[in-house]
């Protein structure tokens, strides 16, 4: 960890953060959605920066002794993909209204006051007119500073807890996945291929392969075309998106189906050729699947509960279950931590870990402990804190195996919303008992994680371990490096973000109007529901308390037939990726699993590895041209592409 690389590094991170804070909220076209998907994975911004390195390397010796080395290069690129994504949607852009919505919409027909007045007092500025202007913009643009400091030191100490835990947490589990189960990750492809300039299964250049070059020139073609049917309709182009269902399923009972909508990512079909063939089929045959028994349903006359079958509750059981499958499969190697971290067993070698086990061992359950101590001081009973906690840990956990495994290329969607998955079992009448709502606030307010990144963080702990292995790079290093890089992009956003609010007003921001983007409307929704909450309050619901049990057991089922059969095509990390997220999956998925099956047949594994740069020049021609949209829309206004963006995930 060379200071030019610190040097650089800080420049490139305010430049990124700024970068991606224009793109994703400030620039952002009047499409609500869309500043959801902005965060690409890797991020663009990172990419960017990392090819601007590289180019520049014969230049160095100008500057200094000796060129960037690619332990330089690397780490430079491992502390922008921690620094980059807390100004995004989906962590400060989502914090910020999501704890002071309930002030500012504060009415006489809502419970809103009630609820806000029952929070910490760290929670939000306790200044109505600051929370206004937030909102709303103020006179002079400028941020009220001194009410929000003890709010955003209060919130950065509590999410970097929540981060340190996840790193501990993937700390413990580097040797296990990398050394005894061999994980891929897929994702460090493409800066390991931009740094090492060498493209996985050729001795060719990265950018001198004809056929990384022949993937990026389809993109590139793919969304030229898009822009000019953004401008003309009369030009044919696949555009981002097209509604299968509405188009085709349109009398009963096949309606069933009108979810089906085929989404064109070619970013996902070029890492999806790197998924494994099983994680792929079971990823759109579960998803397809839901709308098929919600078609078997109405064909047999069952009148189906609203939501049937139910598949964000299948996703919490099912996420739940995989991380205890994880840890019995990784149990021979926890036993070895915890000897090491308990006696200091000689026979086990900690030296070339992330973390000494002691340490890593402690983060993990202590910092696991301390979220729910810190709950429990602030008012929210225990058995529901670790609920909520459970679920929220294995939702990022399972996500990091995930990334890890198979490569999907996303930060946003696969994790269900927590709350709504502990109030499944719960109902909210016991959490309100004797009229004190605090608990239900503190809750809604901390249901925020699963709208956002903060748990999807974790794949970039393991594989920032991975790229530090690859690359040579002391492997205590990096722990360090993430938590202050993670705490340095807080500190951007907070600044960042809240200049933007308080300039132009938090809701025409993030490609919303008048009544805000999906920041401030998945907050508004979130204090609606704890407001009809303390008006009705809510029983157990047992038909999502057996779809979440269901998903469990099916995880659980697979991974067992897995054991017996070599040959089961049913993978359960591709069952949980795609059960509540598999509408913007499906269909790739579905595509590379199609196109593999045609290379595995024609060409088997030699012409698997041969057409590896053809789809990686896919994944990088995605982001290459969001990248450079970005550029040109932040030259020349949104309007230049006629509301049409580059979309991730």
């Amino acid at each position: 960890m060379t200071l030019r690389a610190i040097i650089i590094a800080a420049i490139l991170s305010v430049i990124s953060v700024f970068w991606m804070h224009q793109a994703s909220l400030v620039q952002a076209p009047g499409i609500i959605y869309a500043p959801v998907y902005l965060l690409s994975v890797p991020p663009v911004p990172a990419i960017f920066s990392l090819m601007l390195l590289v180019a520049l390397v014969p230049l160095a010796t100008r500057f200094f002794r000796s060129a960037l080395s690619k332990k330089e290069l690397l780490l430079v690129y491992a502390i922008l993909v921690i620094i980059i994504p807390p100004v995004t949607f989906g962590i400060v852009e989502l914090l910020l209204p999501w704890t002071t919505a309930g002030m500012y919409l504060a009415a006489p027909d809502n419970n809103n006051r009630q609820l806000a007045e029952s929070l910490p007092q760290w929670f939000y500025p306790h200044d109505e007119e600051v929370i206004r202007t937030m909102f709303e913009g103020s006179d002079d643009g400028s941020v009220p500073w001194k009410p929000w400091l003890y709010p955003l030191s209060m919130w950065t100490i509590w999410m970097t807890l929540v981060f340190v835990t996840f790193l501990c947490l993937m700390a413990l589990f580097h040797k296990q996945w990398v050394q005894h189960e061999r994980l891929r990750y897929p994702l460090l492809f493409i800066p390991l291929s931009v740094v090492e300039q060498q493209a996985p299964g050729s001795h060719v250049a990265f950018f001198r392969n004809p056929l990384v070059w022949l993937g990026i020139g389809i993109v590139i073609i793919h969304h030229i075309f898009n822009i000019a049917h953004a401008h003309n309709p009369a030009v044919i182009a696949l555009t981002d998106r097209y509604n299968l269902g509405r188009a085709i399923f349109t009398e009963y009972p096949w309606t069933a189906f009108r979810g089906l909508t085929v989404f064109h990512r070619p970013q996902v079909i070029g890492f999806g050729y790197f998924v494994p063939v099983d994680i792929l089929f079971s990823g759109w045959f579960f998803f397809v699947m839901q709308s098929g028994l919600r078609f078997m349903s109405d064909v047999f006359g069952i009148s189906a509960t609203p939501g049937f079958p139910f598949h964000m509750s299948q996703s919490a059981g099912g996420y739940v279950a995989m991380m205890f499958v994880i840890f019995w499969i990784g149990r021979h190697q926890l036993a070895r931590i915890v000897r090491k971290a308990l006696h200091g067993d000689p026979e086990v070698d900690d030296s070339d870990e992330p973390l000494p086990y002691r340490w890593a061992l402690l983060g993990g359950v202590g910092g696991f402990v301390a979220l729910i101590i810190w709950s429990r001081a602030i008012g929210v009973p225990v058995g529901y804190a670790i609920a909520f906690f459970v679920i929220f840990i294995a939702c990022g956990f399972v996500f990091a195996r995930m990334r890890t495994e198979a490569g999907v290329p996303t930060m946003w969607g696969p994790a269900p919303q927590y709350l709504e998955s502990v109030f499944e079992f719960t109902g909210t009448r016991s959490l309100i008992a004797g009229g004190n709502v605090a608990p239900l606030a503190i809750l809604r307010v901390f249901n925020w994680v699963s709208r956002g990144f903060l748990g999807a963080m974790s794949a970039y702990h393991a594989e920032n371990f991975q790229l530090a292995d690859q690359a040579g790079i002391k492997p205590r290093v990096m722990p360090a490096v993430m938590i202050v890089a993670f705490v340095v992009g807080c500190l951007l956003a907070y600044y960042f973000v809240l200049g933007a609010y308080y300039k132009y007003g938090a809701t025409v921001l993030h490609g919303g109007t008048t009544m805000g983007g999906y920041n401030v409307l998945v907050a508004v929704r979130s204090w609606r529901s704890a407001s009809s909450a303390v008006a009705v309050p809510a029983d157990p619901h047992p038909q999502r308390m057996m779809a979440a049990l269901g998903g469990a057991v099916l995880v659980i089922a697979m991974v067992v037939a897995r054991w017996r059969w070599l040959r089961v095509p049913f993978h359960p990390i591709g069952y949980v990726s795609c059960i509540w997220y598999g509408y913007c999956l499906w269909f790739p998925f579905m595509a590379t699993w199609a196109i593999k099956l045609v290379v595995h047949r024609l060409g088997g594994a030699r012409l698997y590895r041969q057409l590896m740069p053809f789809f990686l020049g896919l994944a990088f021609g995605d982001l290459l041209a969001g990248g450079i949209s970005w550029i040109i829309m932040a030259i020349f206004g949104p309007d230049i592409f006629a509301g049409y963006m580059v979309q991730f995930g």
